[in-house]
């Protein structure tokens, strides 16, 4: 059931904004986050998961490294609400190949084997099970009414910026005092933030 929308102006219109928006938060995630003045330090939105894991062994913190996973999940989500908001039977396969990629999507956080056959341990928890939480979230997207999903694609940026932005709050603060180093923001970081923006815009165009 897809997402109703003002007129098929504003639906031809908001629906193409809303996917350069997902283009654009795509891009800026695995573009540079935090560039620290070399290439062993610059590291993208994915990237600094794993390599915070020394800081969390070190004990530094408070450190939920697995927060800035949320925007993987934030994607993964995005792209399911764009495959079930497409109209036209003629896209129903196409929405379907969508909506299980998004689905699929957030196995990238789950630990590699072998920690896999541990997925509770204290370093792989985080990203096993907000993996699991966002496939559960997709799989029943379907049962959703398009008024529903069109309120959680409207309270999706809201939900980033709140669970990564204080983490990277911490990142900096760490870089700074354990490292030595002041990193300058990487390109990406503003580019997935200006596709928080659009997404946002995008789905203002809509109405309940």
């Amino acid at each position: 059931m897809g997402i109703p929308l003002q007129s098929p102006r504003a639906a031809g219109s908001g629906g193409l904004l809303a996917w350069l928006a997902w283009g654009g938060m795509l891009v800026g995630y695995w573009a540079p986050w935090i560039n620290g003045h070399s290439a062993g330090l610059t590291f993208s939105g994915f990237d600094l998961v794993p390599f915070l894991v020394f800081f969390q062994r070190a004990g530094y913190g408070p450190l939920l490294r697995e927060r800035l996973w949320i925007p993987l999940w934030g994607l993964a989500l995005a792209l399911a609400l764009l495959a079930l908001a497409e109209p036209g039977k003629s896209l129903r396969h196409g929405r379907s190949l969508l909506w299980i990629l998004a689905g699929l999507w957030p196995l990238a956080t789950w630990p590699p084997y072998p920690d896999l056959l541990n997925p509770l341990s204290i370093e792989g928890r985080g990203g096993f099970l907000g993996g699991v939480l966002t496939m559960l979230l997709i799989g029943s997207l379907p049962l959703w009414p398009s008024s529903w999903r069109r309120r959680l694609a409207l309270a999706l940026p809201w939900a980033m910026l709140g669970g990564v932005g204080p983490e990277l709050v911490q990142v900096w603060s760490l870089w700074i005092h354990h490292l030595g180093l002041v990193p300058a923001i990487g390109w990406g970081l503003p580019l997935y933030g200006l596709g928080l923006v659009l997404w946002e815009a995008a789905w203002w165009r809509t109405s309940s």
